[in-house]
């Protein structure tokens, strides 16, 4: 059981890539299953690809006796990742949640994306994006707990039959 009063948010170290990959692999695997094959295939290399970029990304892990337990990517506004995909001026973008299955209802998630509003306010973001999916009942649950509101404008599908709803976190008040 994973105390969350024992959970150490740090930035991630490059040797830890593989954990990571791991996690995220494991943790978006209940989505991958209702997939067609070759969707499913797309969808795999979408996320090792975007694990992989390295450049403009804040790489942000937490760790449990010493165990990487969860992860997420922060773009801030100024990145130039290709993989980005929010793109409104003075807007930071959240990325790959991910929480190991084993350690999920622990608060892991939570804390992970509070650490990312804390970066976005310390580099003076005026609000956050990220997408969902419907499927993804616990991680809208969690976004709309923390405050983060349906933003249509960035809803998009990147394949026929998908749709991903976008949502923001408004800096400018907080």
């Amino acid at each position: 059981m994973t105390d969350i009063n024992k959970i150490f948010i740090r930035n991630a170290v490059e040797s830890e890539q593989d954990i990571i990959r791991a996690i995220v692999e494991e943790a978006y695997e209940e989505y991958a299953r209702t997939m067609s094959d070759s969707m499913r295939e797309e969808y795999n290399r979408r996320l090792v690809t975007t694990i992989g970029i390295k450049e403009s990304v804040e790489r942000i892990v937490a760790e449990s006796g010493g165990n990487i337990v969860g992860c997420v990517l922060l773009y801030h506004s100024t990145s130039s990742a290709s993989e980005r995909v929010v793109r409104n001026p003075g807007w930071a973008e959240l990325r790959l949640l991910a929480v190991h299955p084993s350690t999920r209802g622990h608060g892991v998630g939570a804390l992970l994306v509070q650490e990312c509003i804390r970066r976005a306010q310390v580099n003076g973001e005026r609000a956050i994006g990220l997408h969902t999916k419907d499927e993804m009942h616990s991680a809208v649950r969690l976004y709309e707990r923390l405050g983060f509101t349906r933003f249509q404008d960035l809803d998009f599908s990147p394949a026929s039959g998908v749709l991903l709803k976008g949502y923001c976190y408004n800096l400018d008040n907080r």
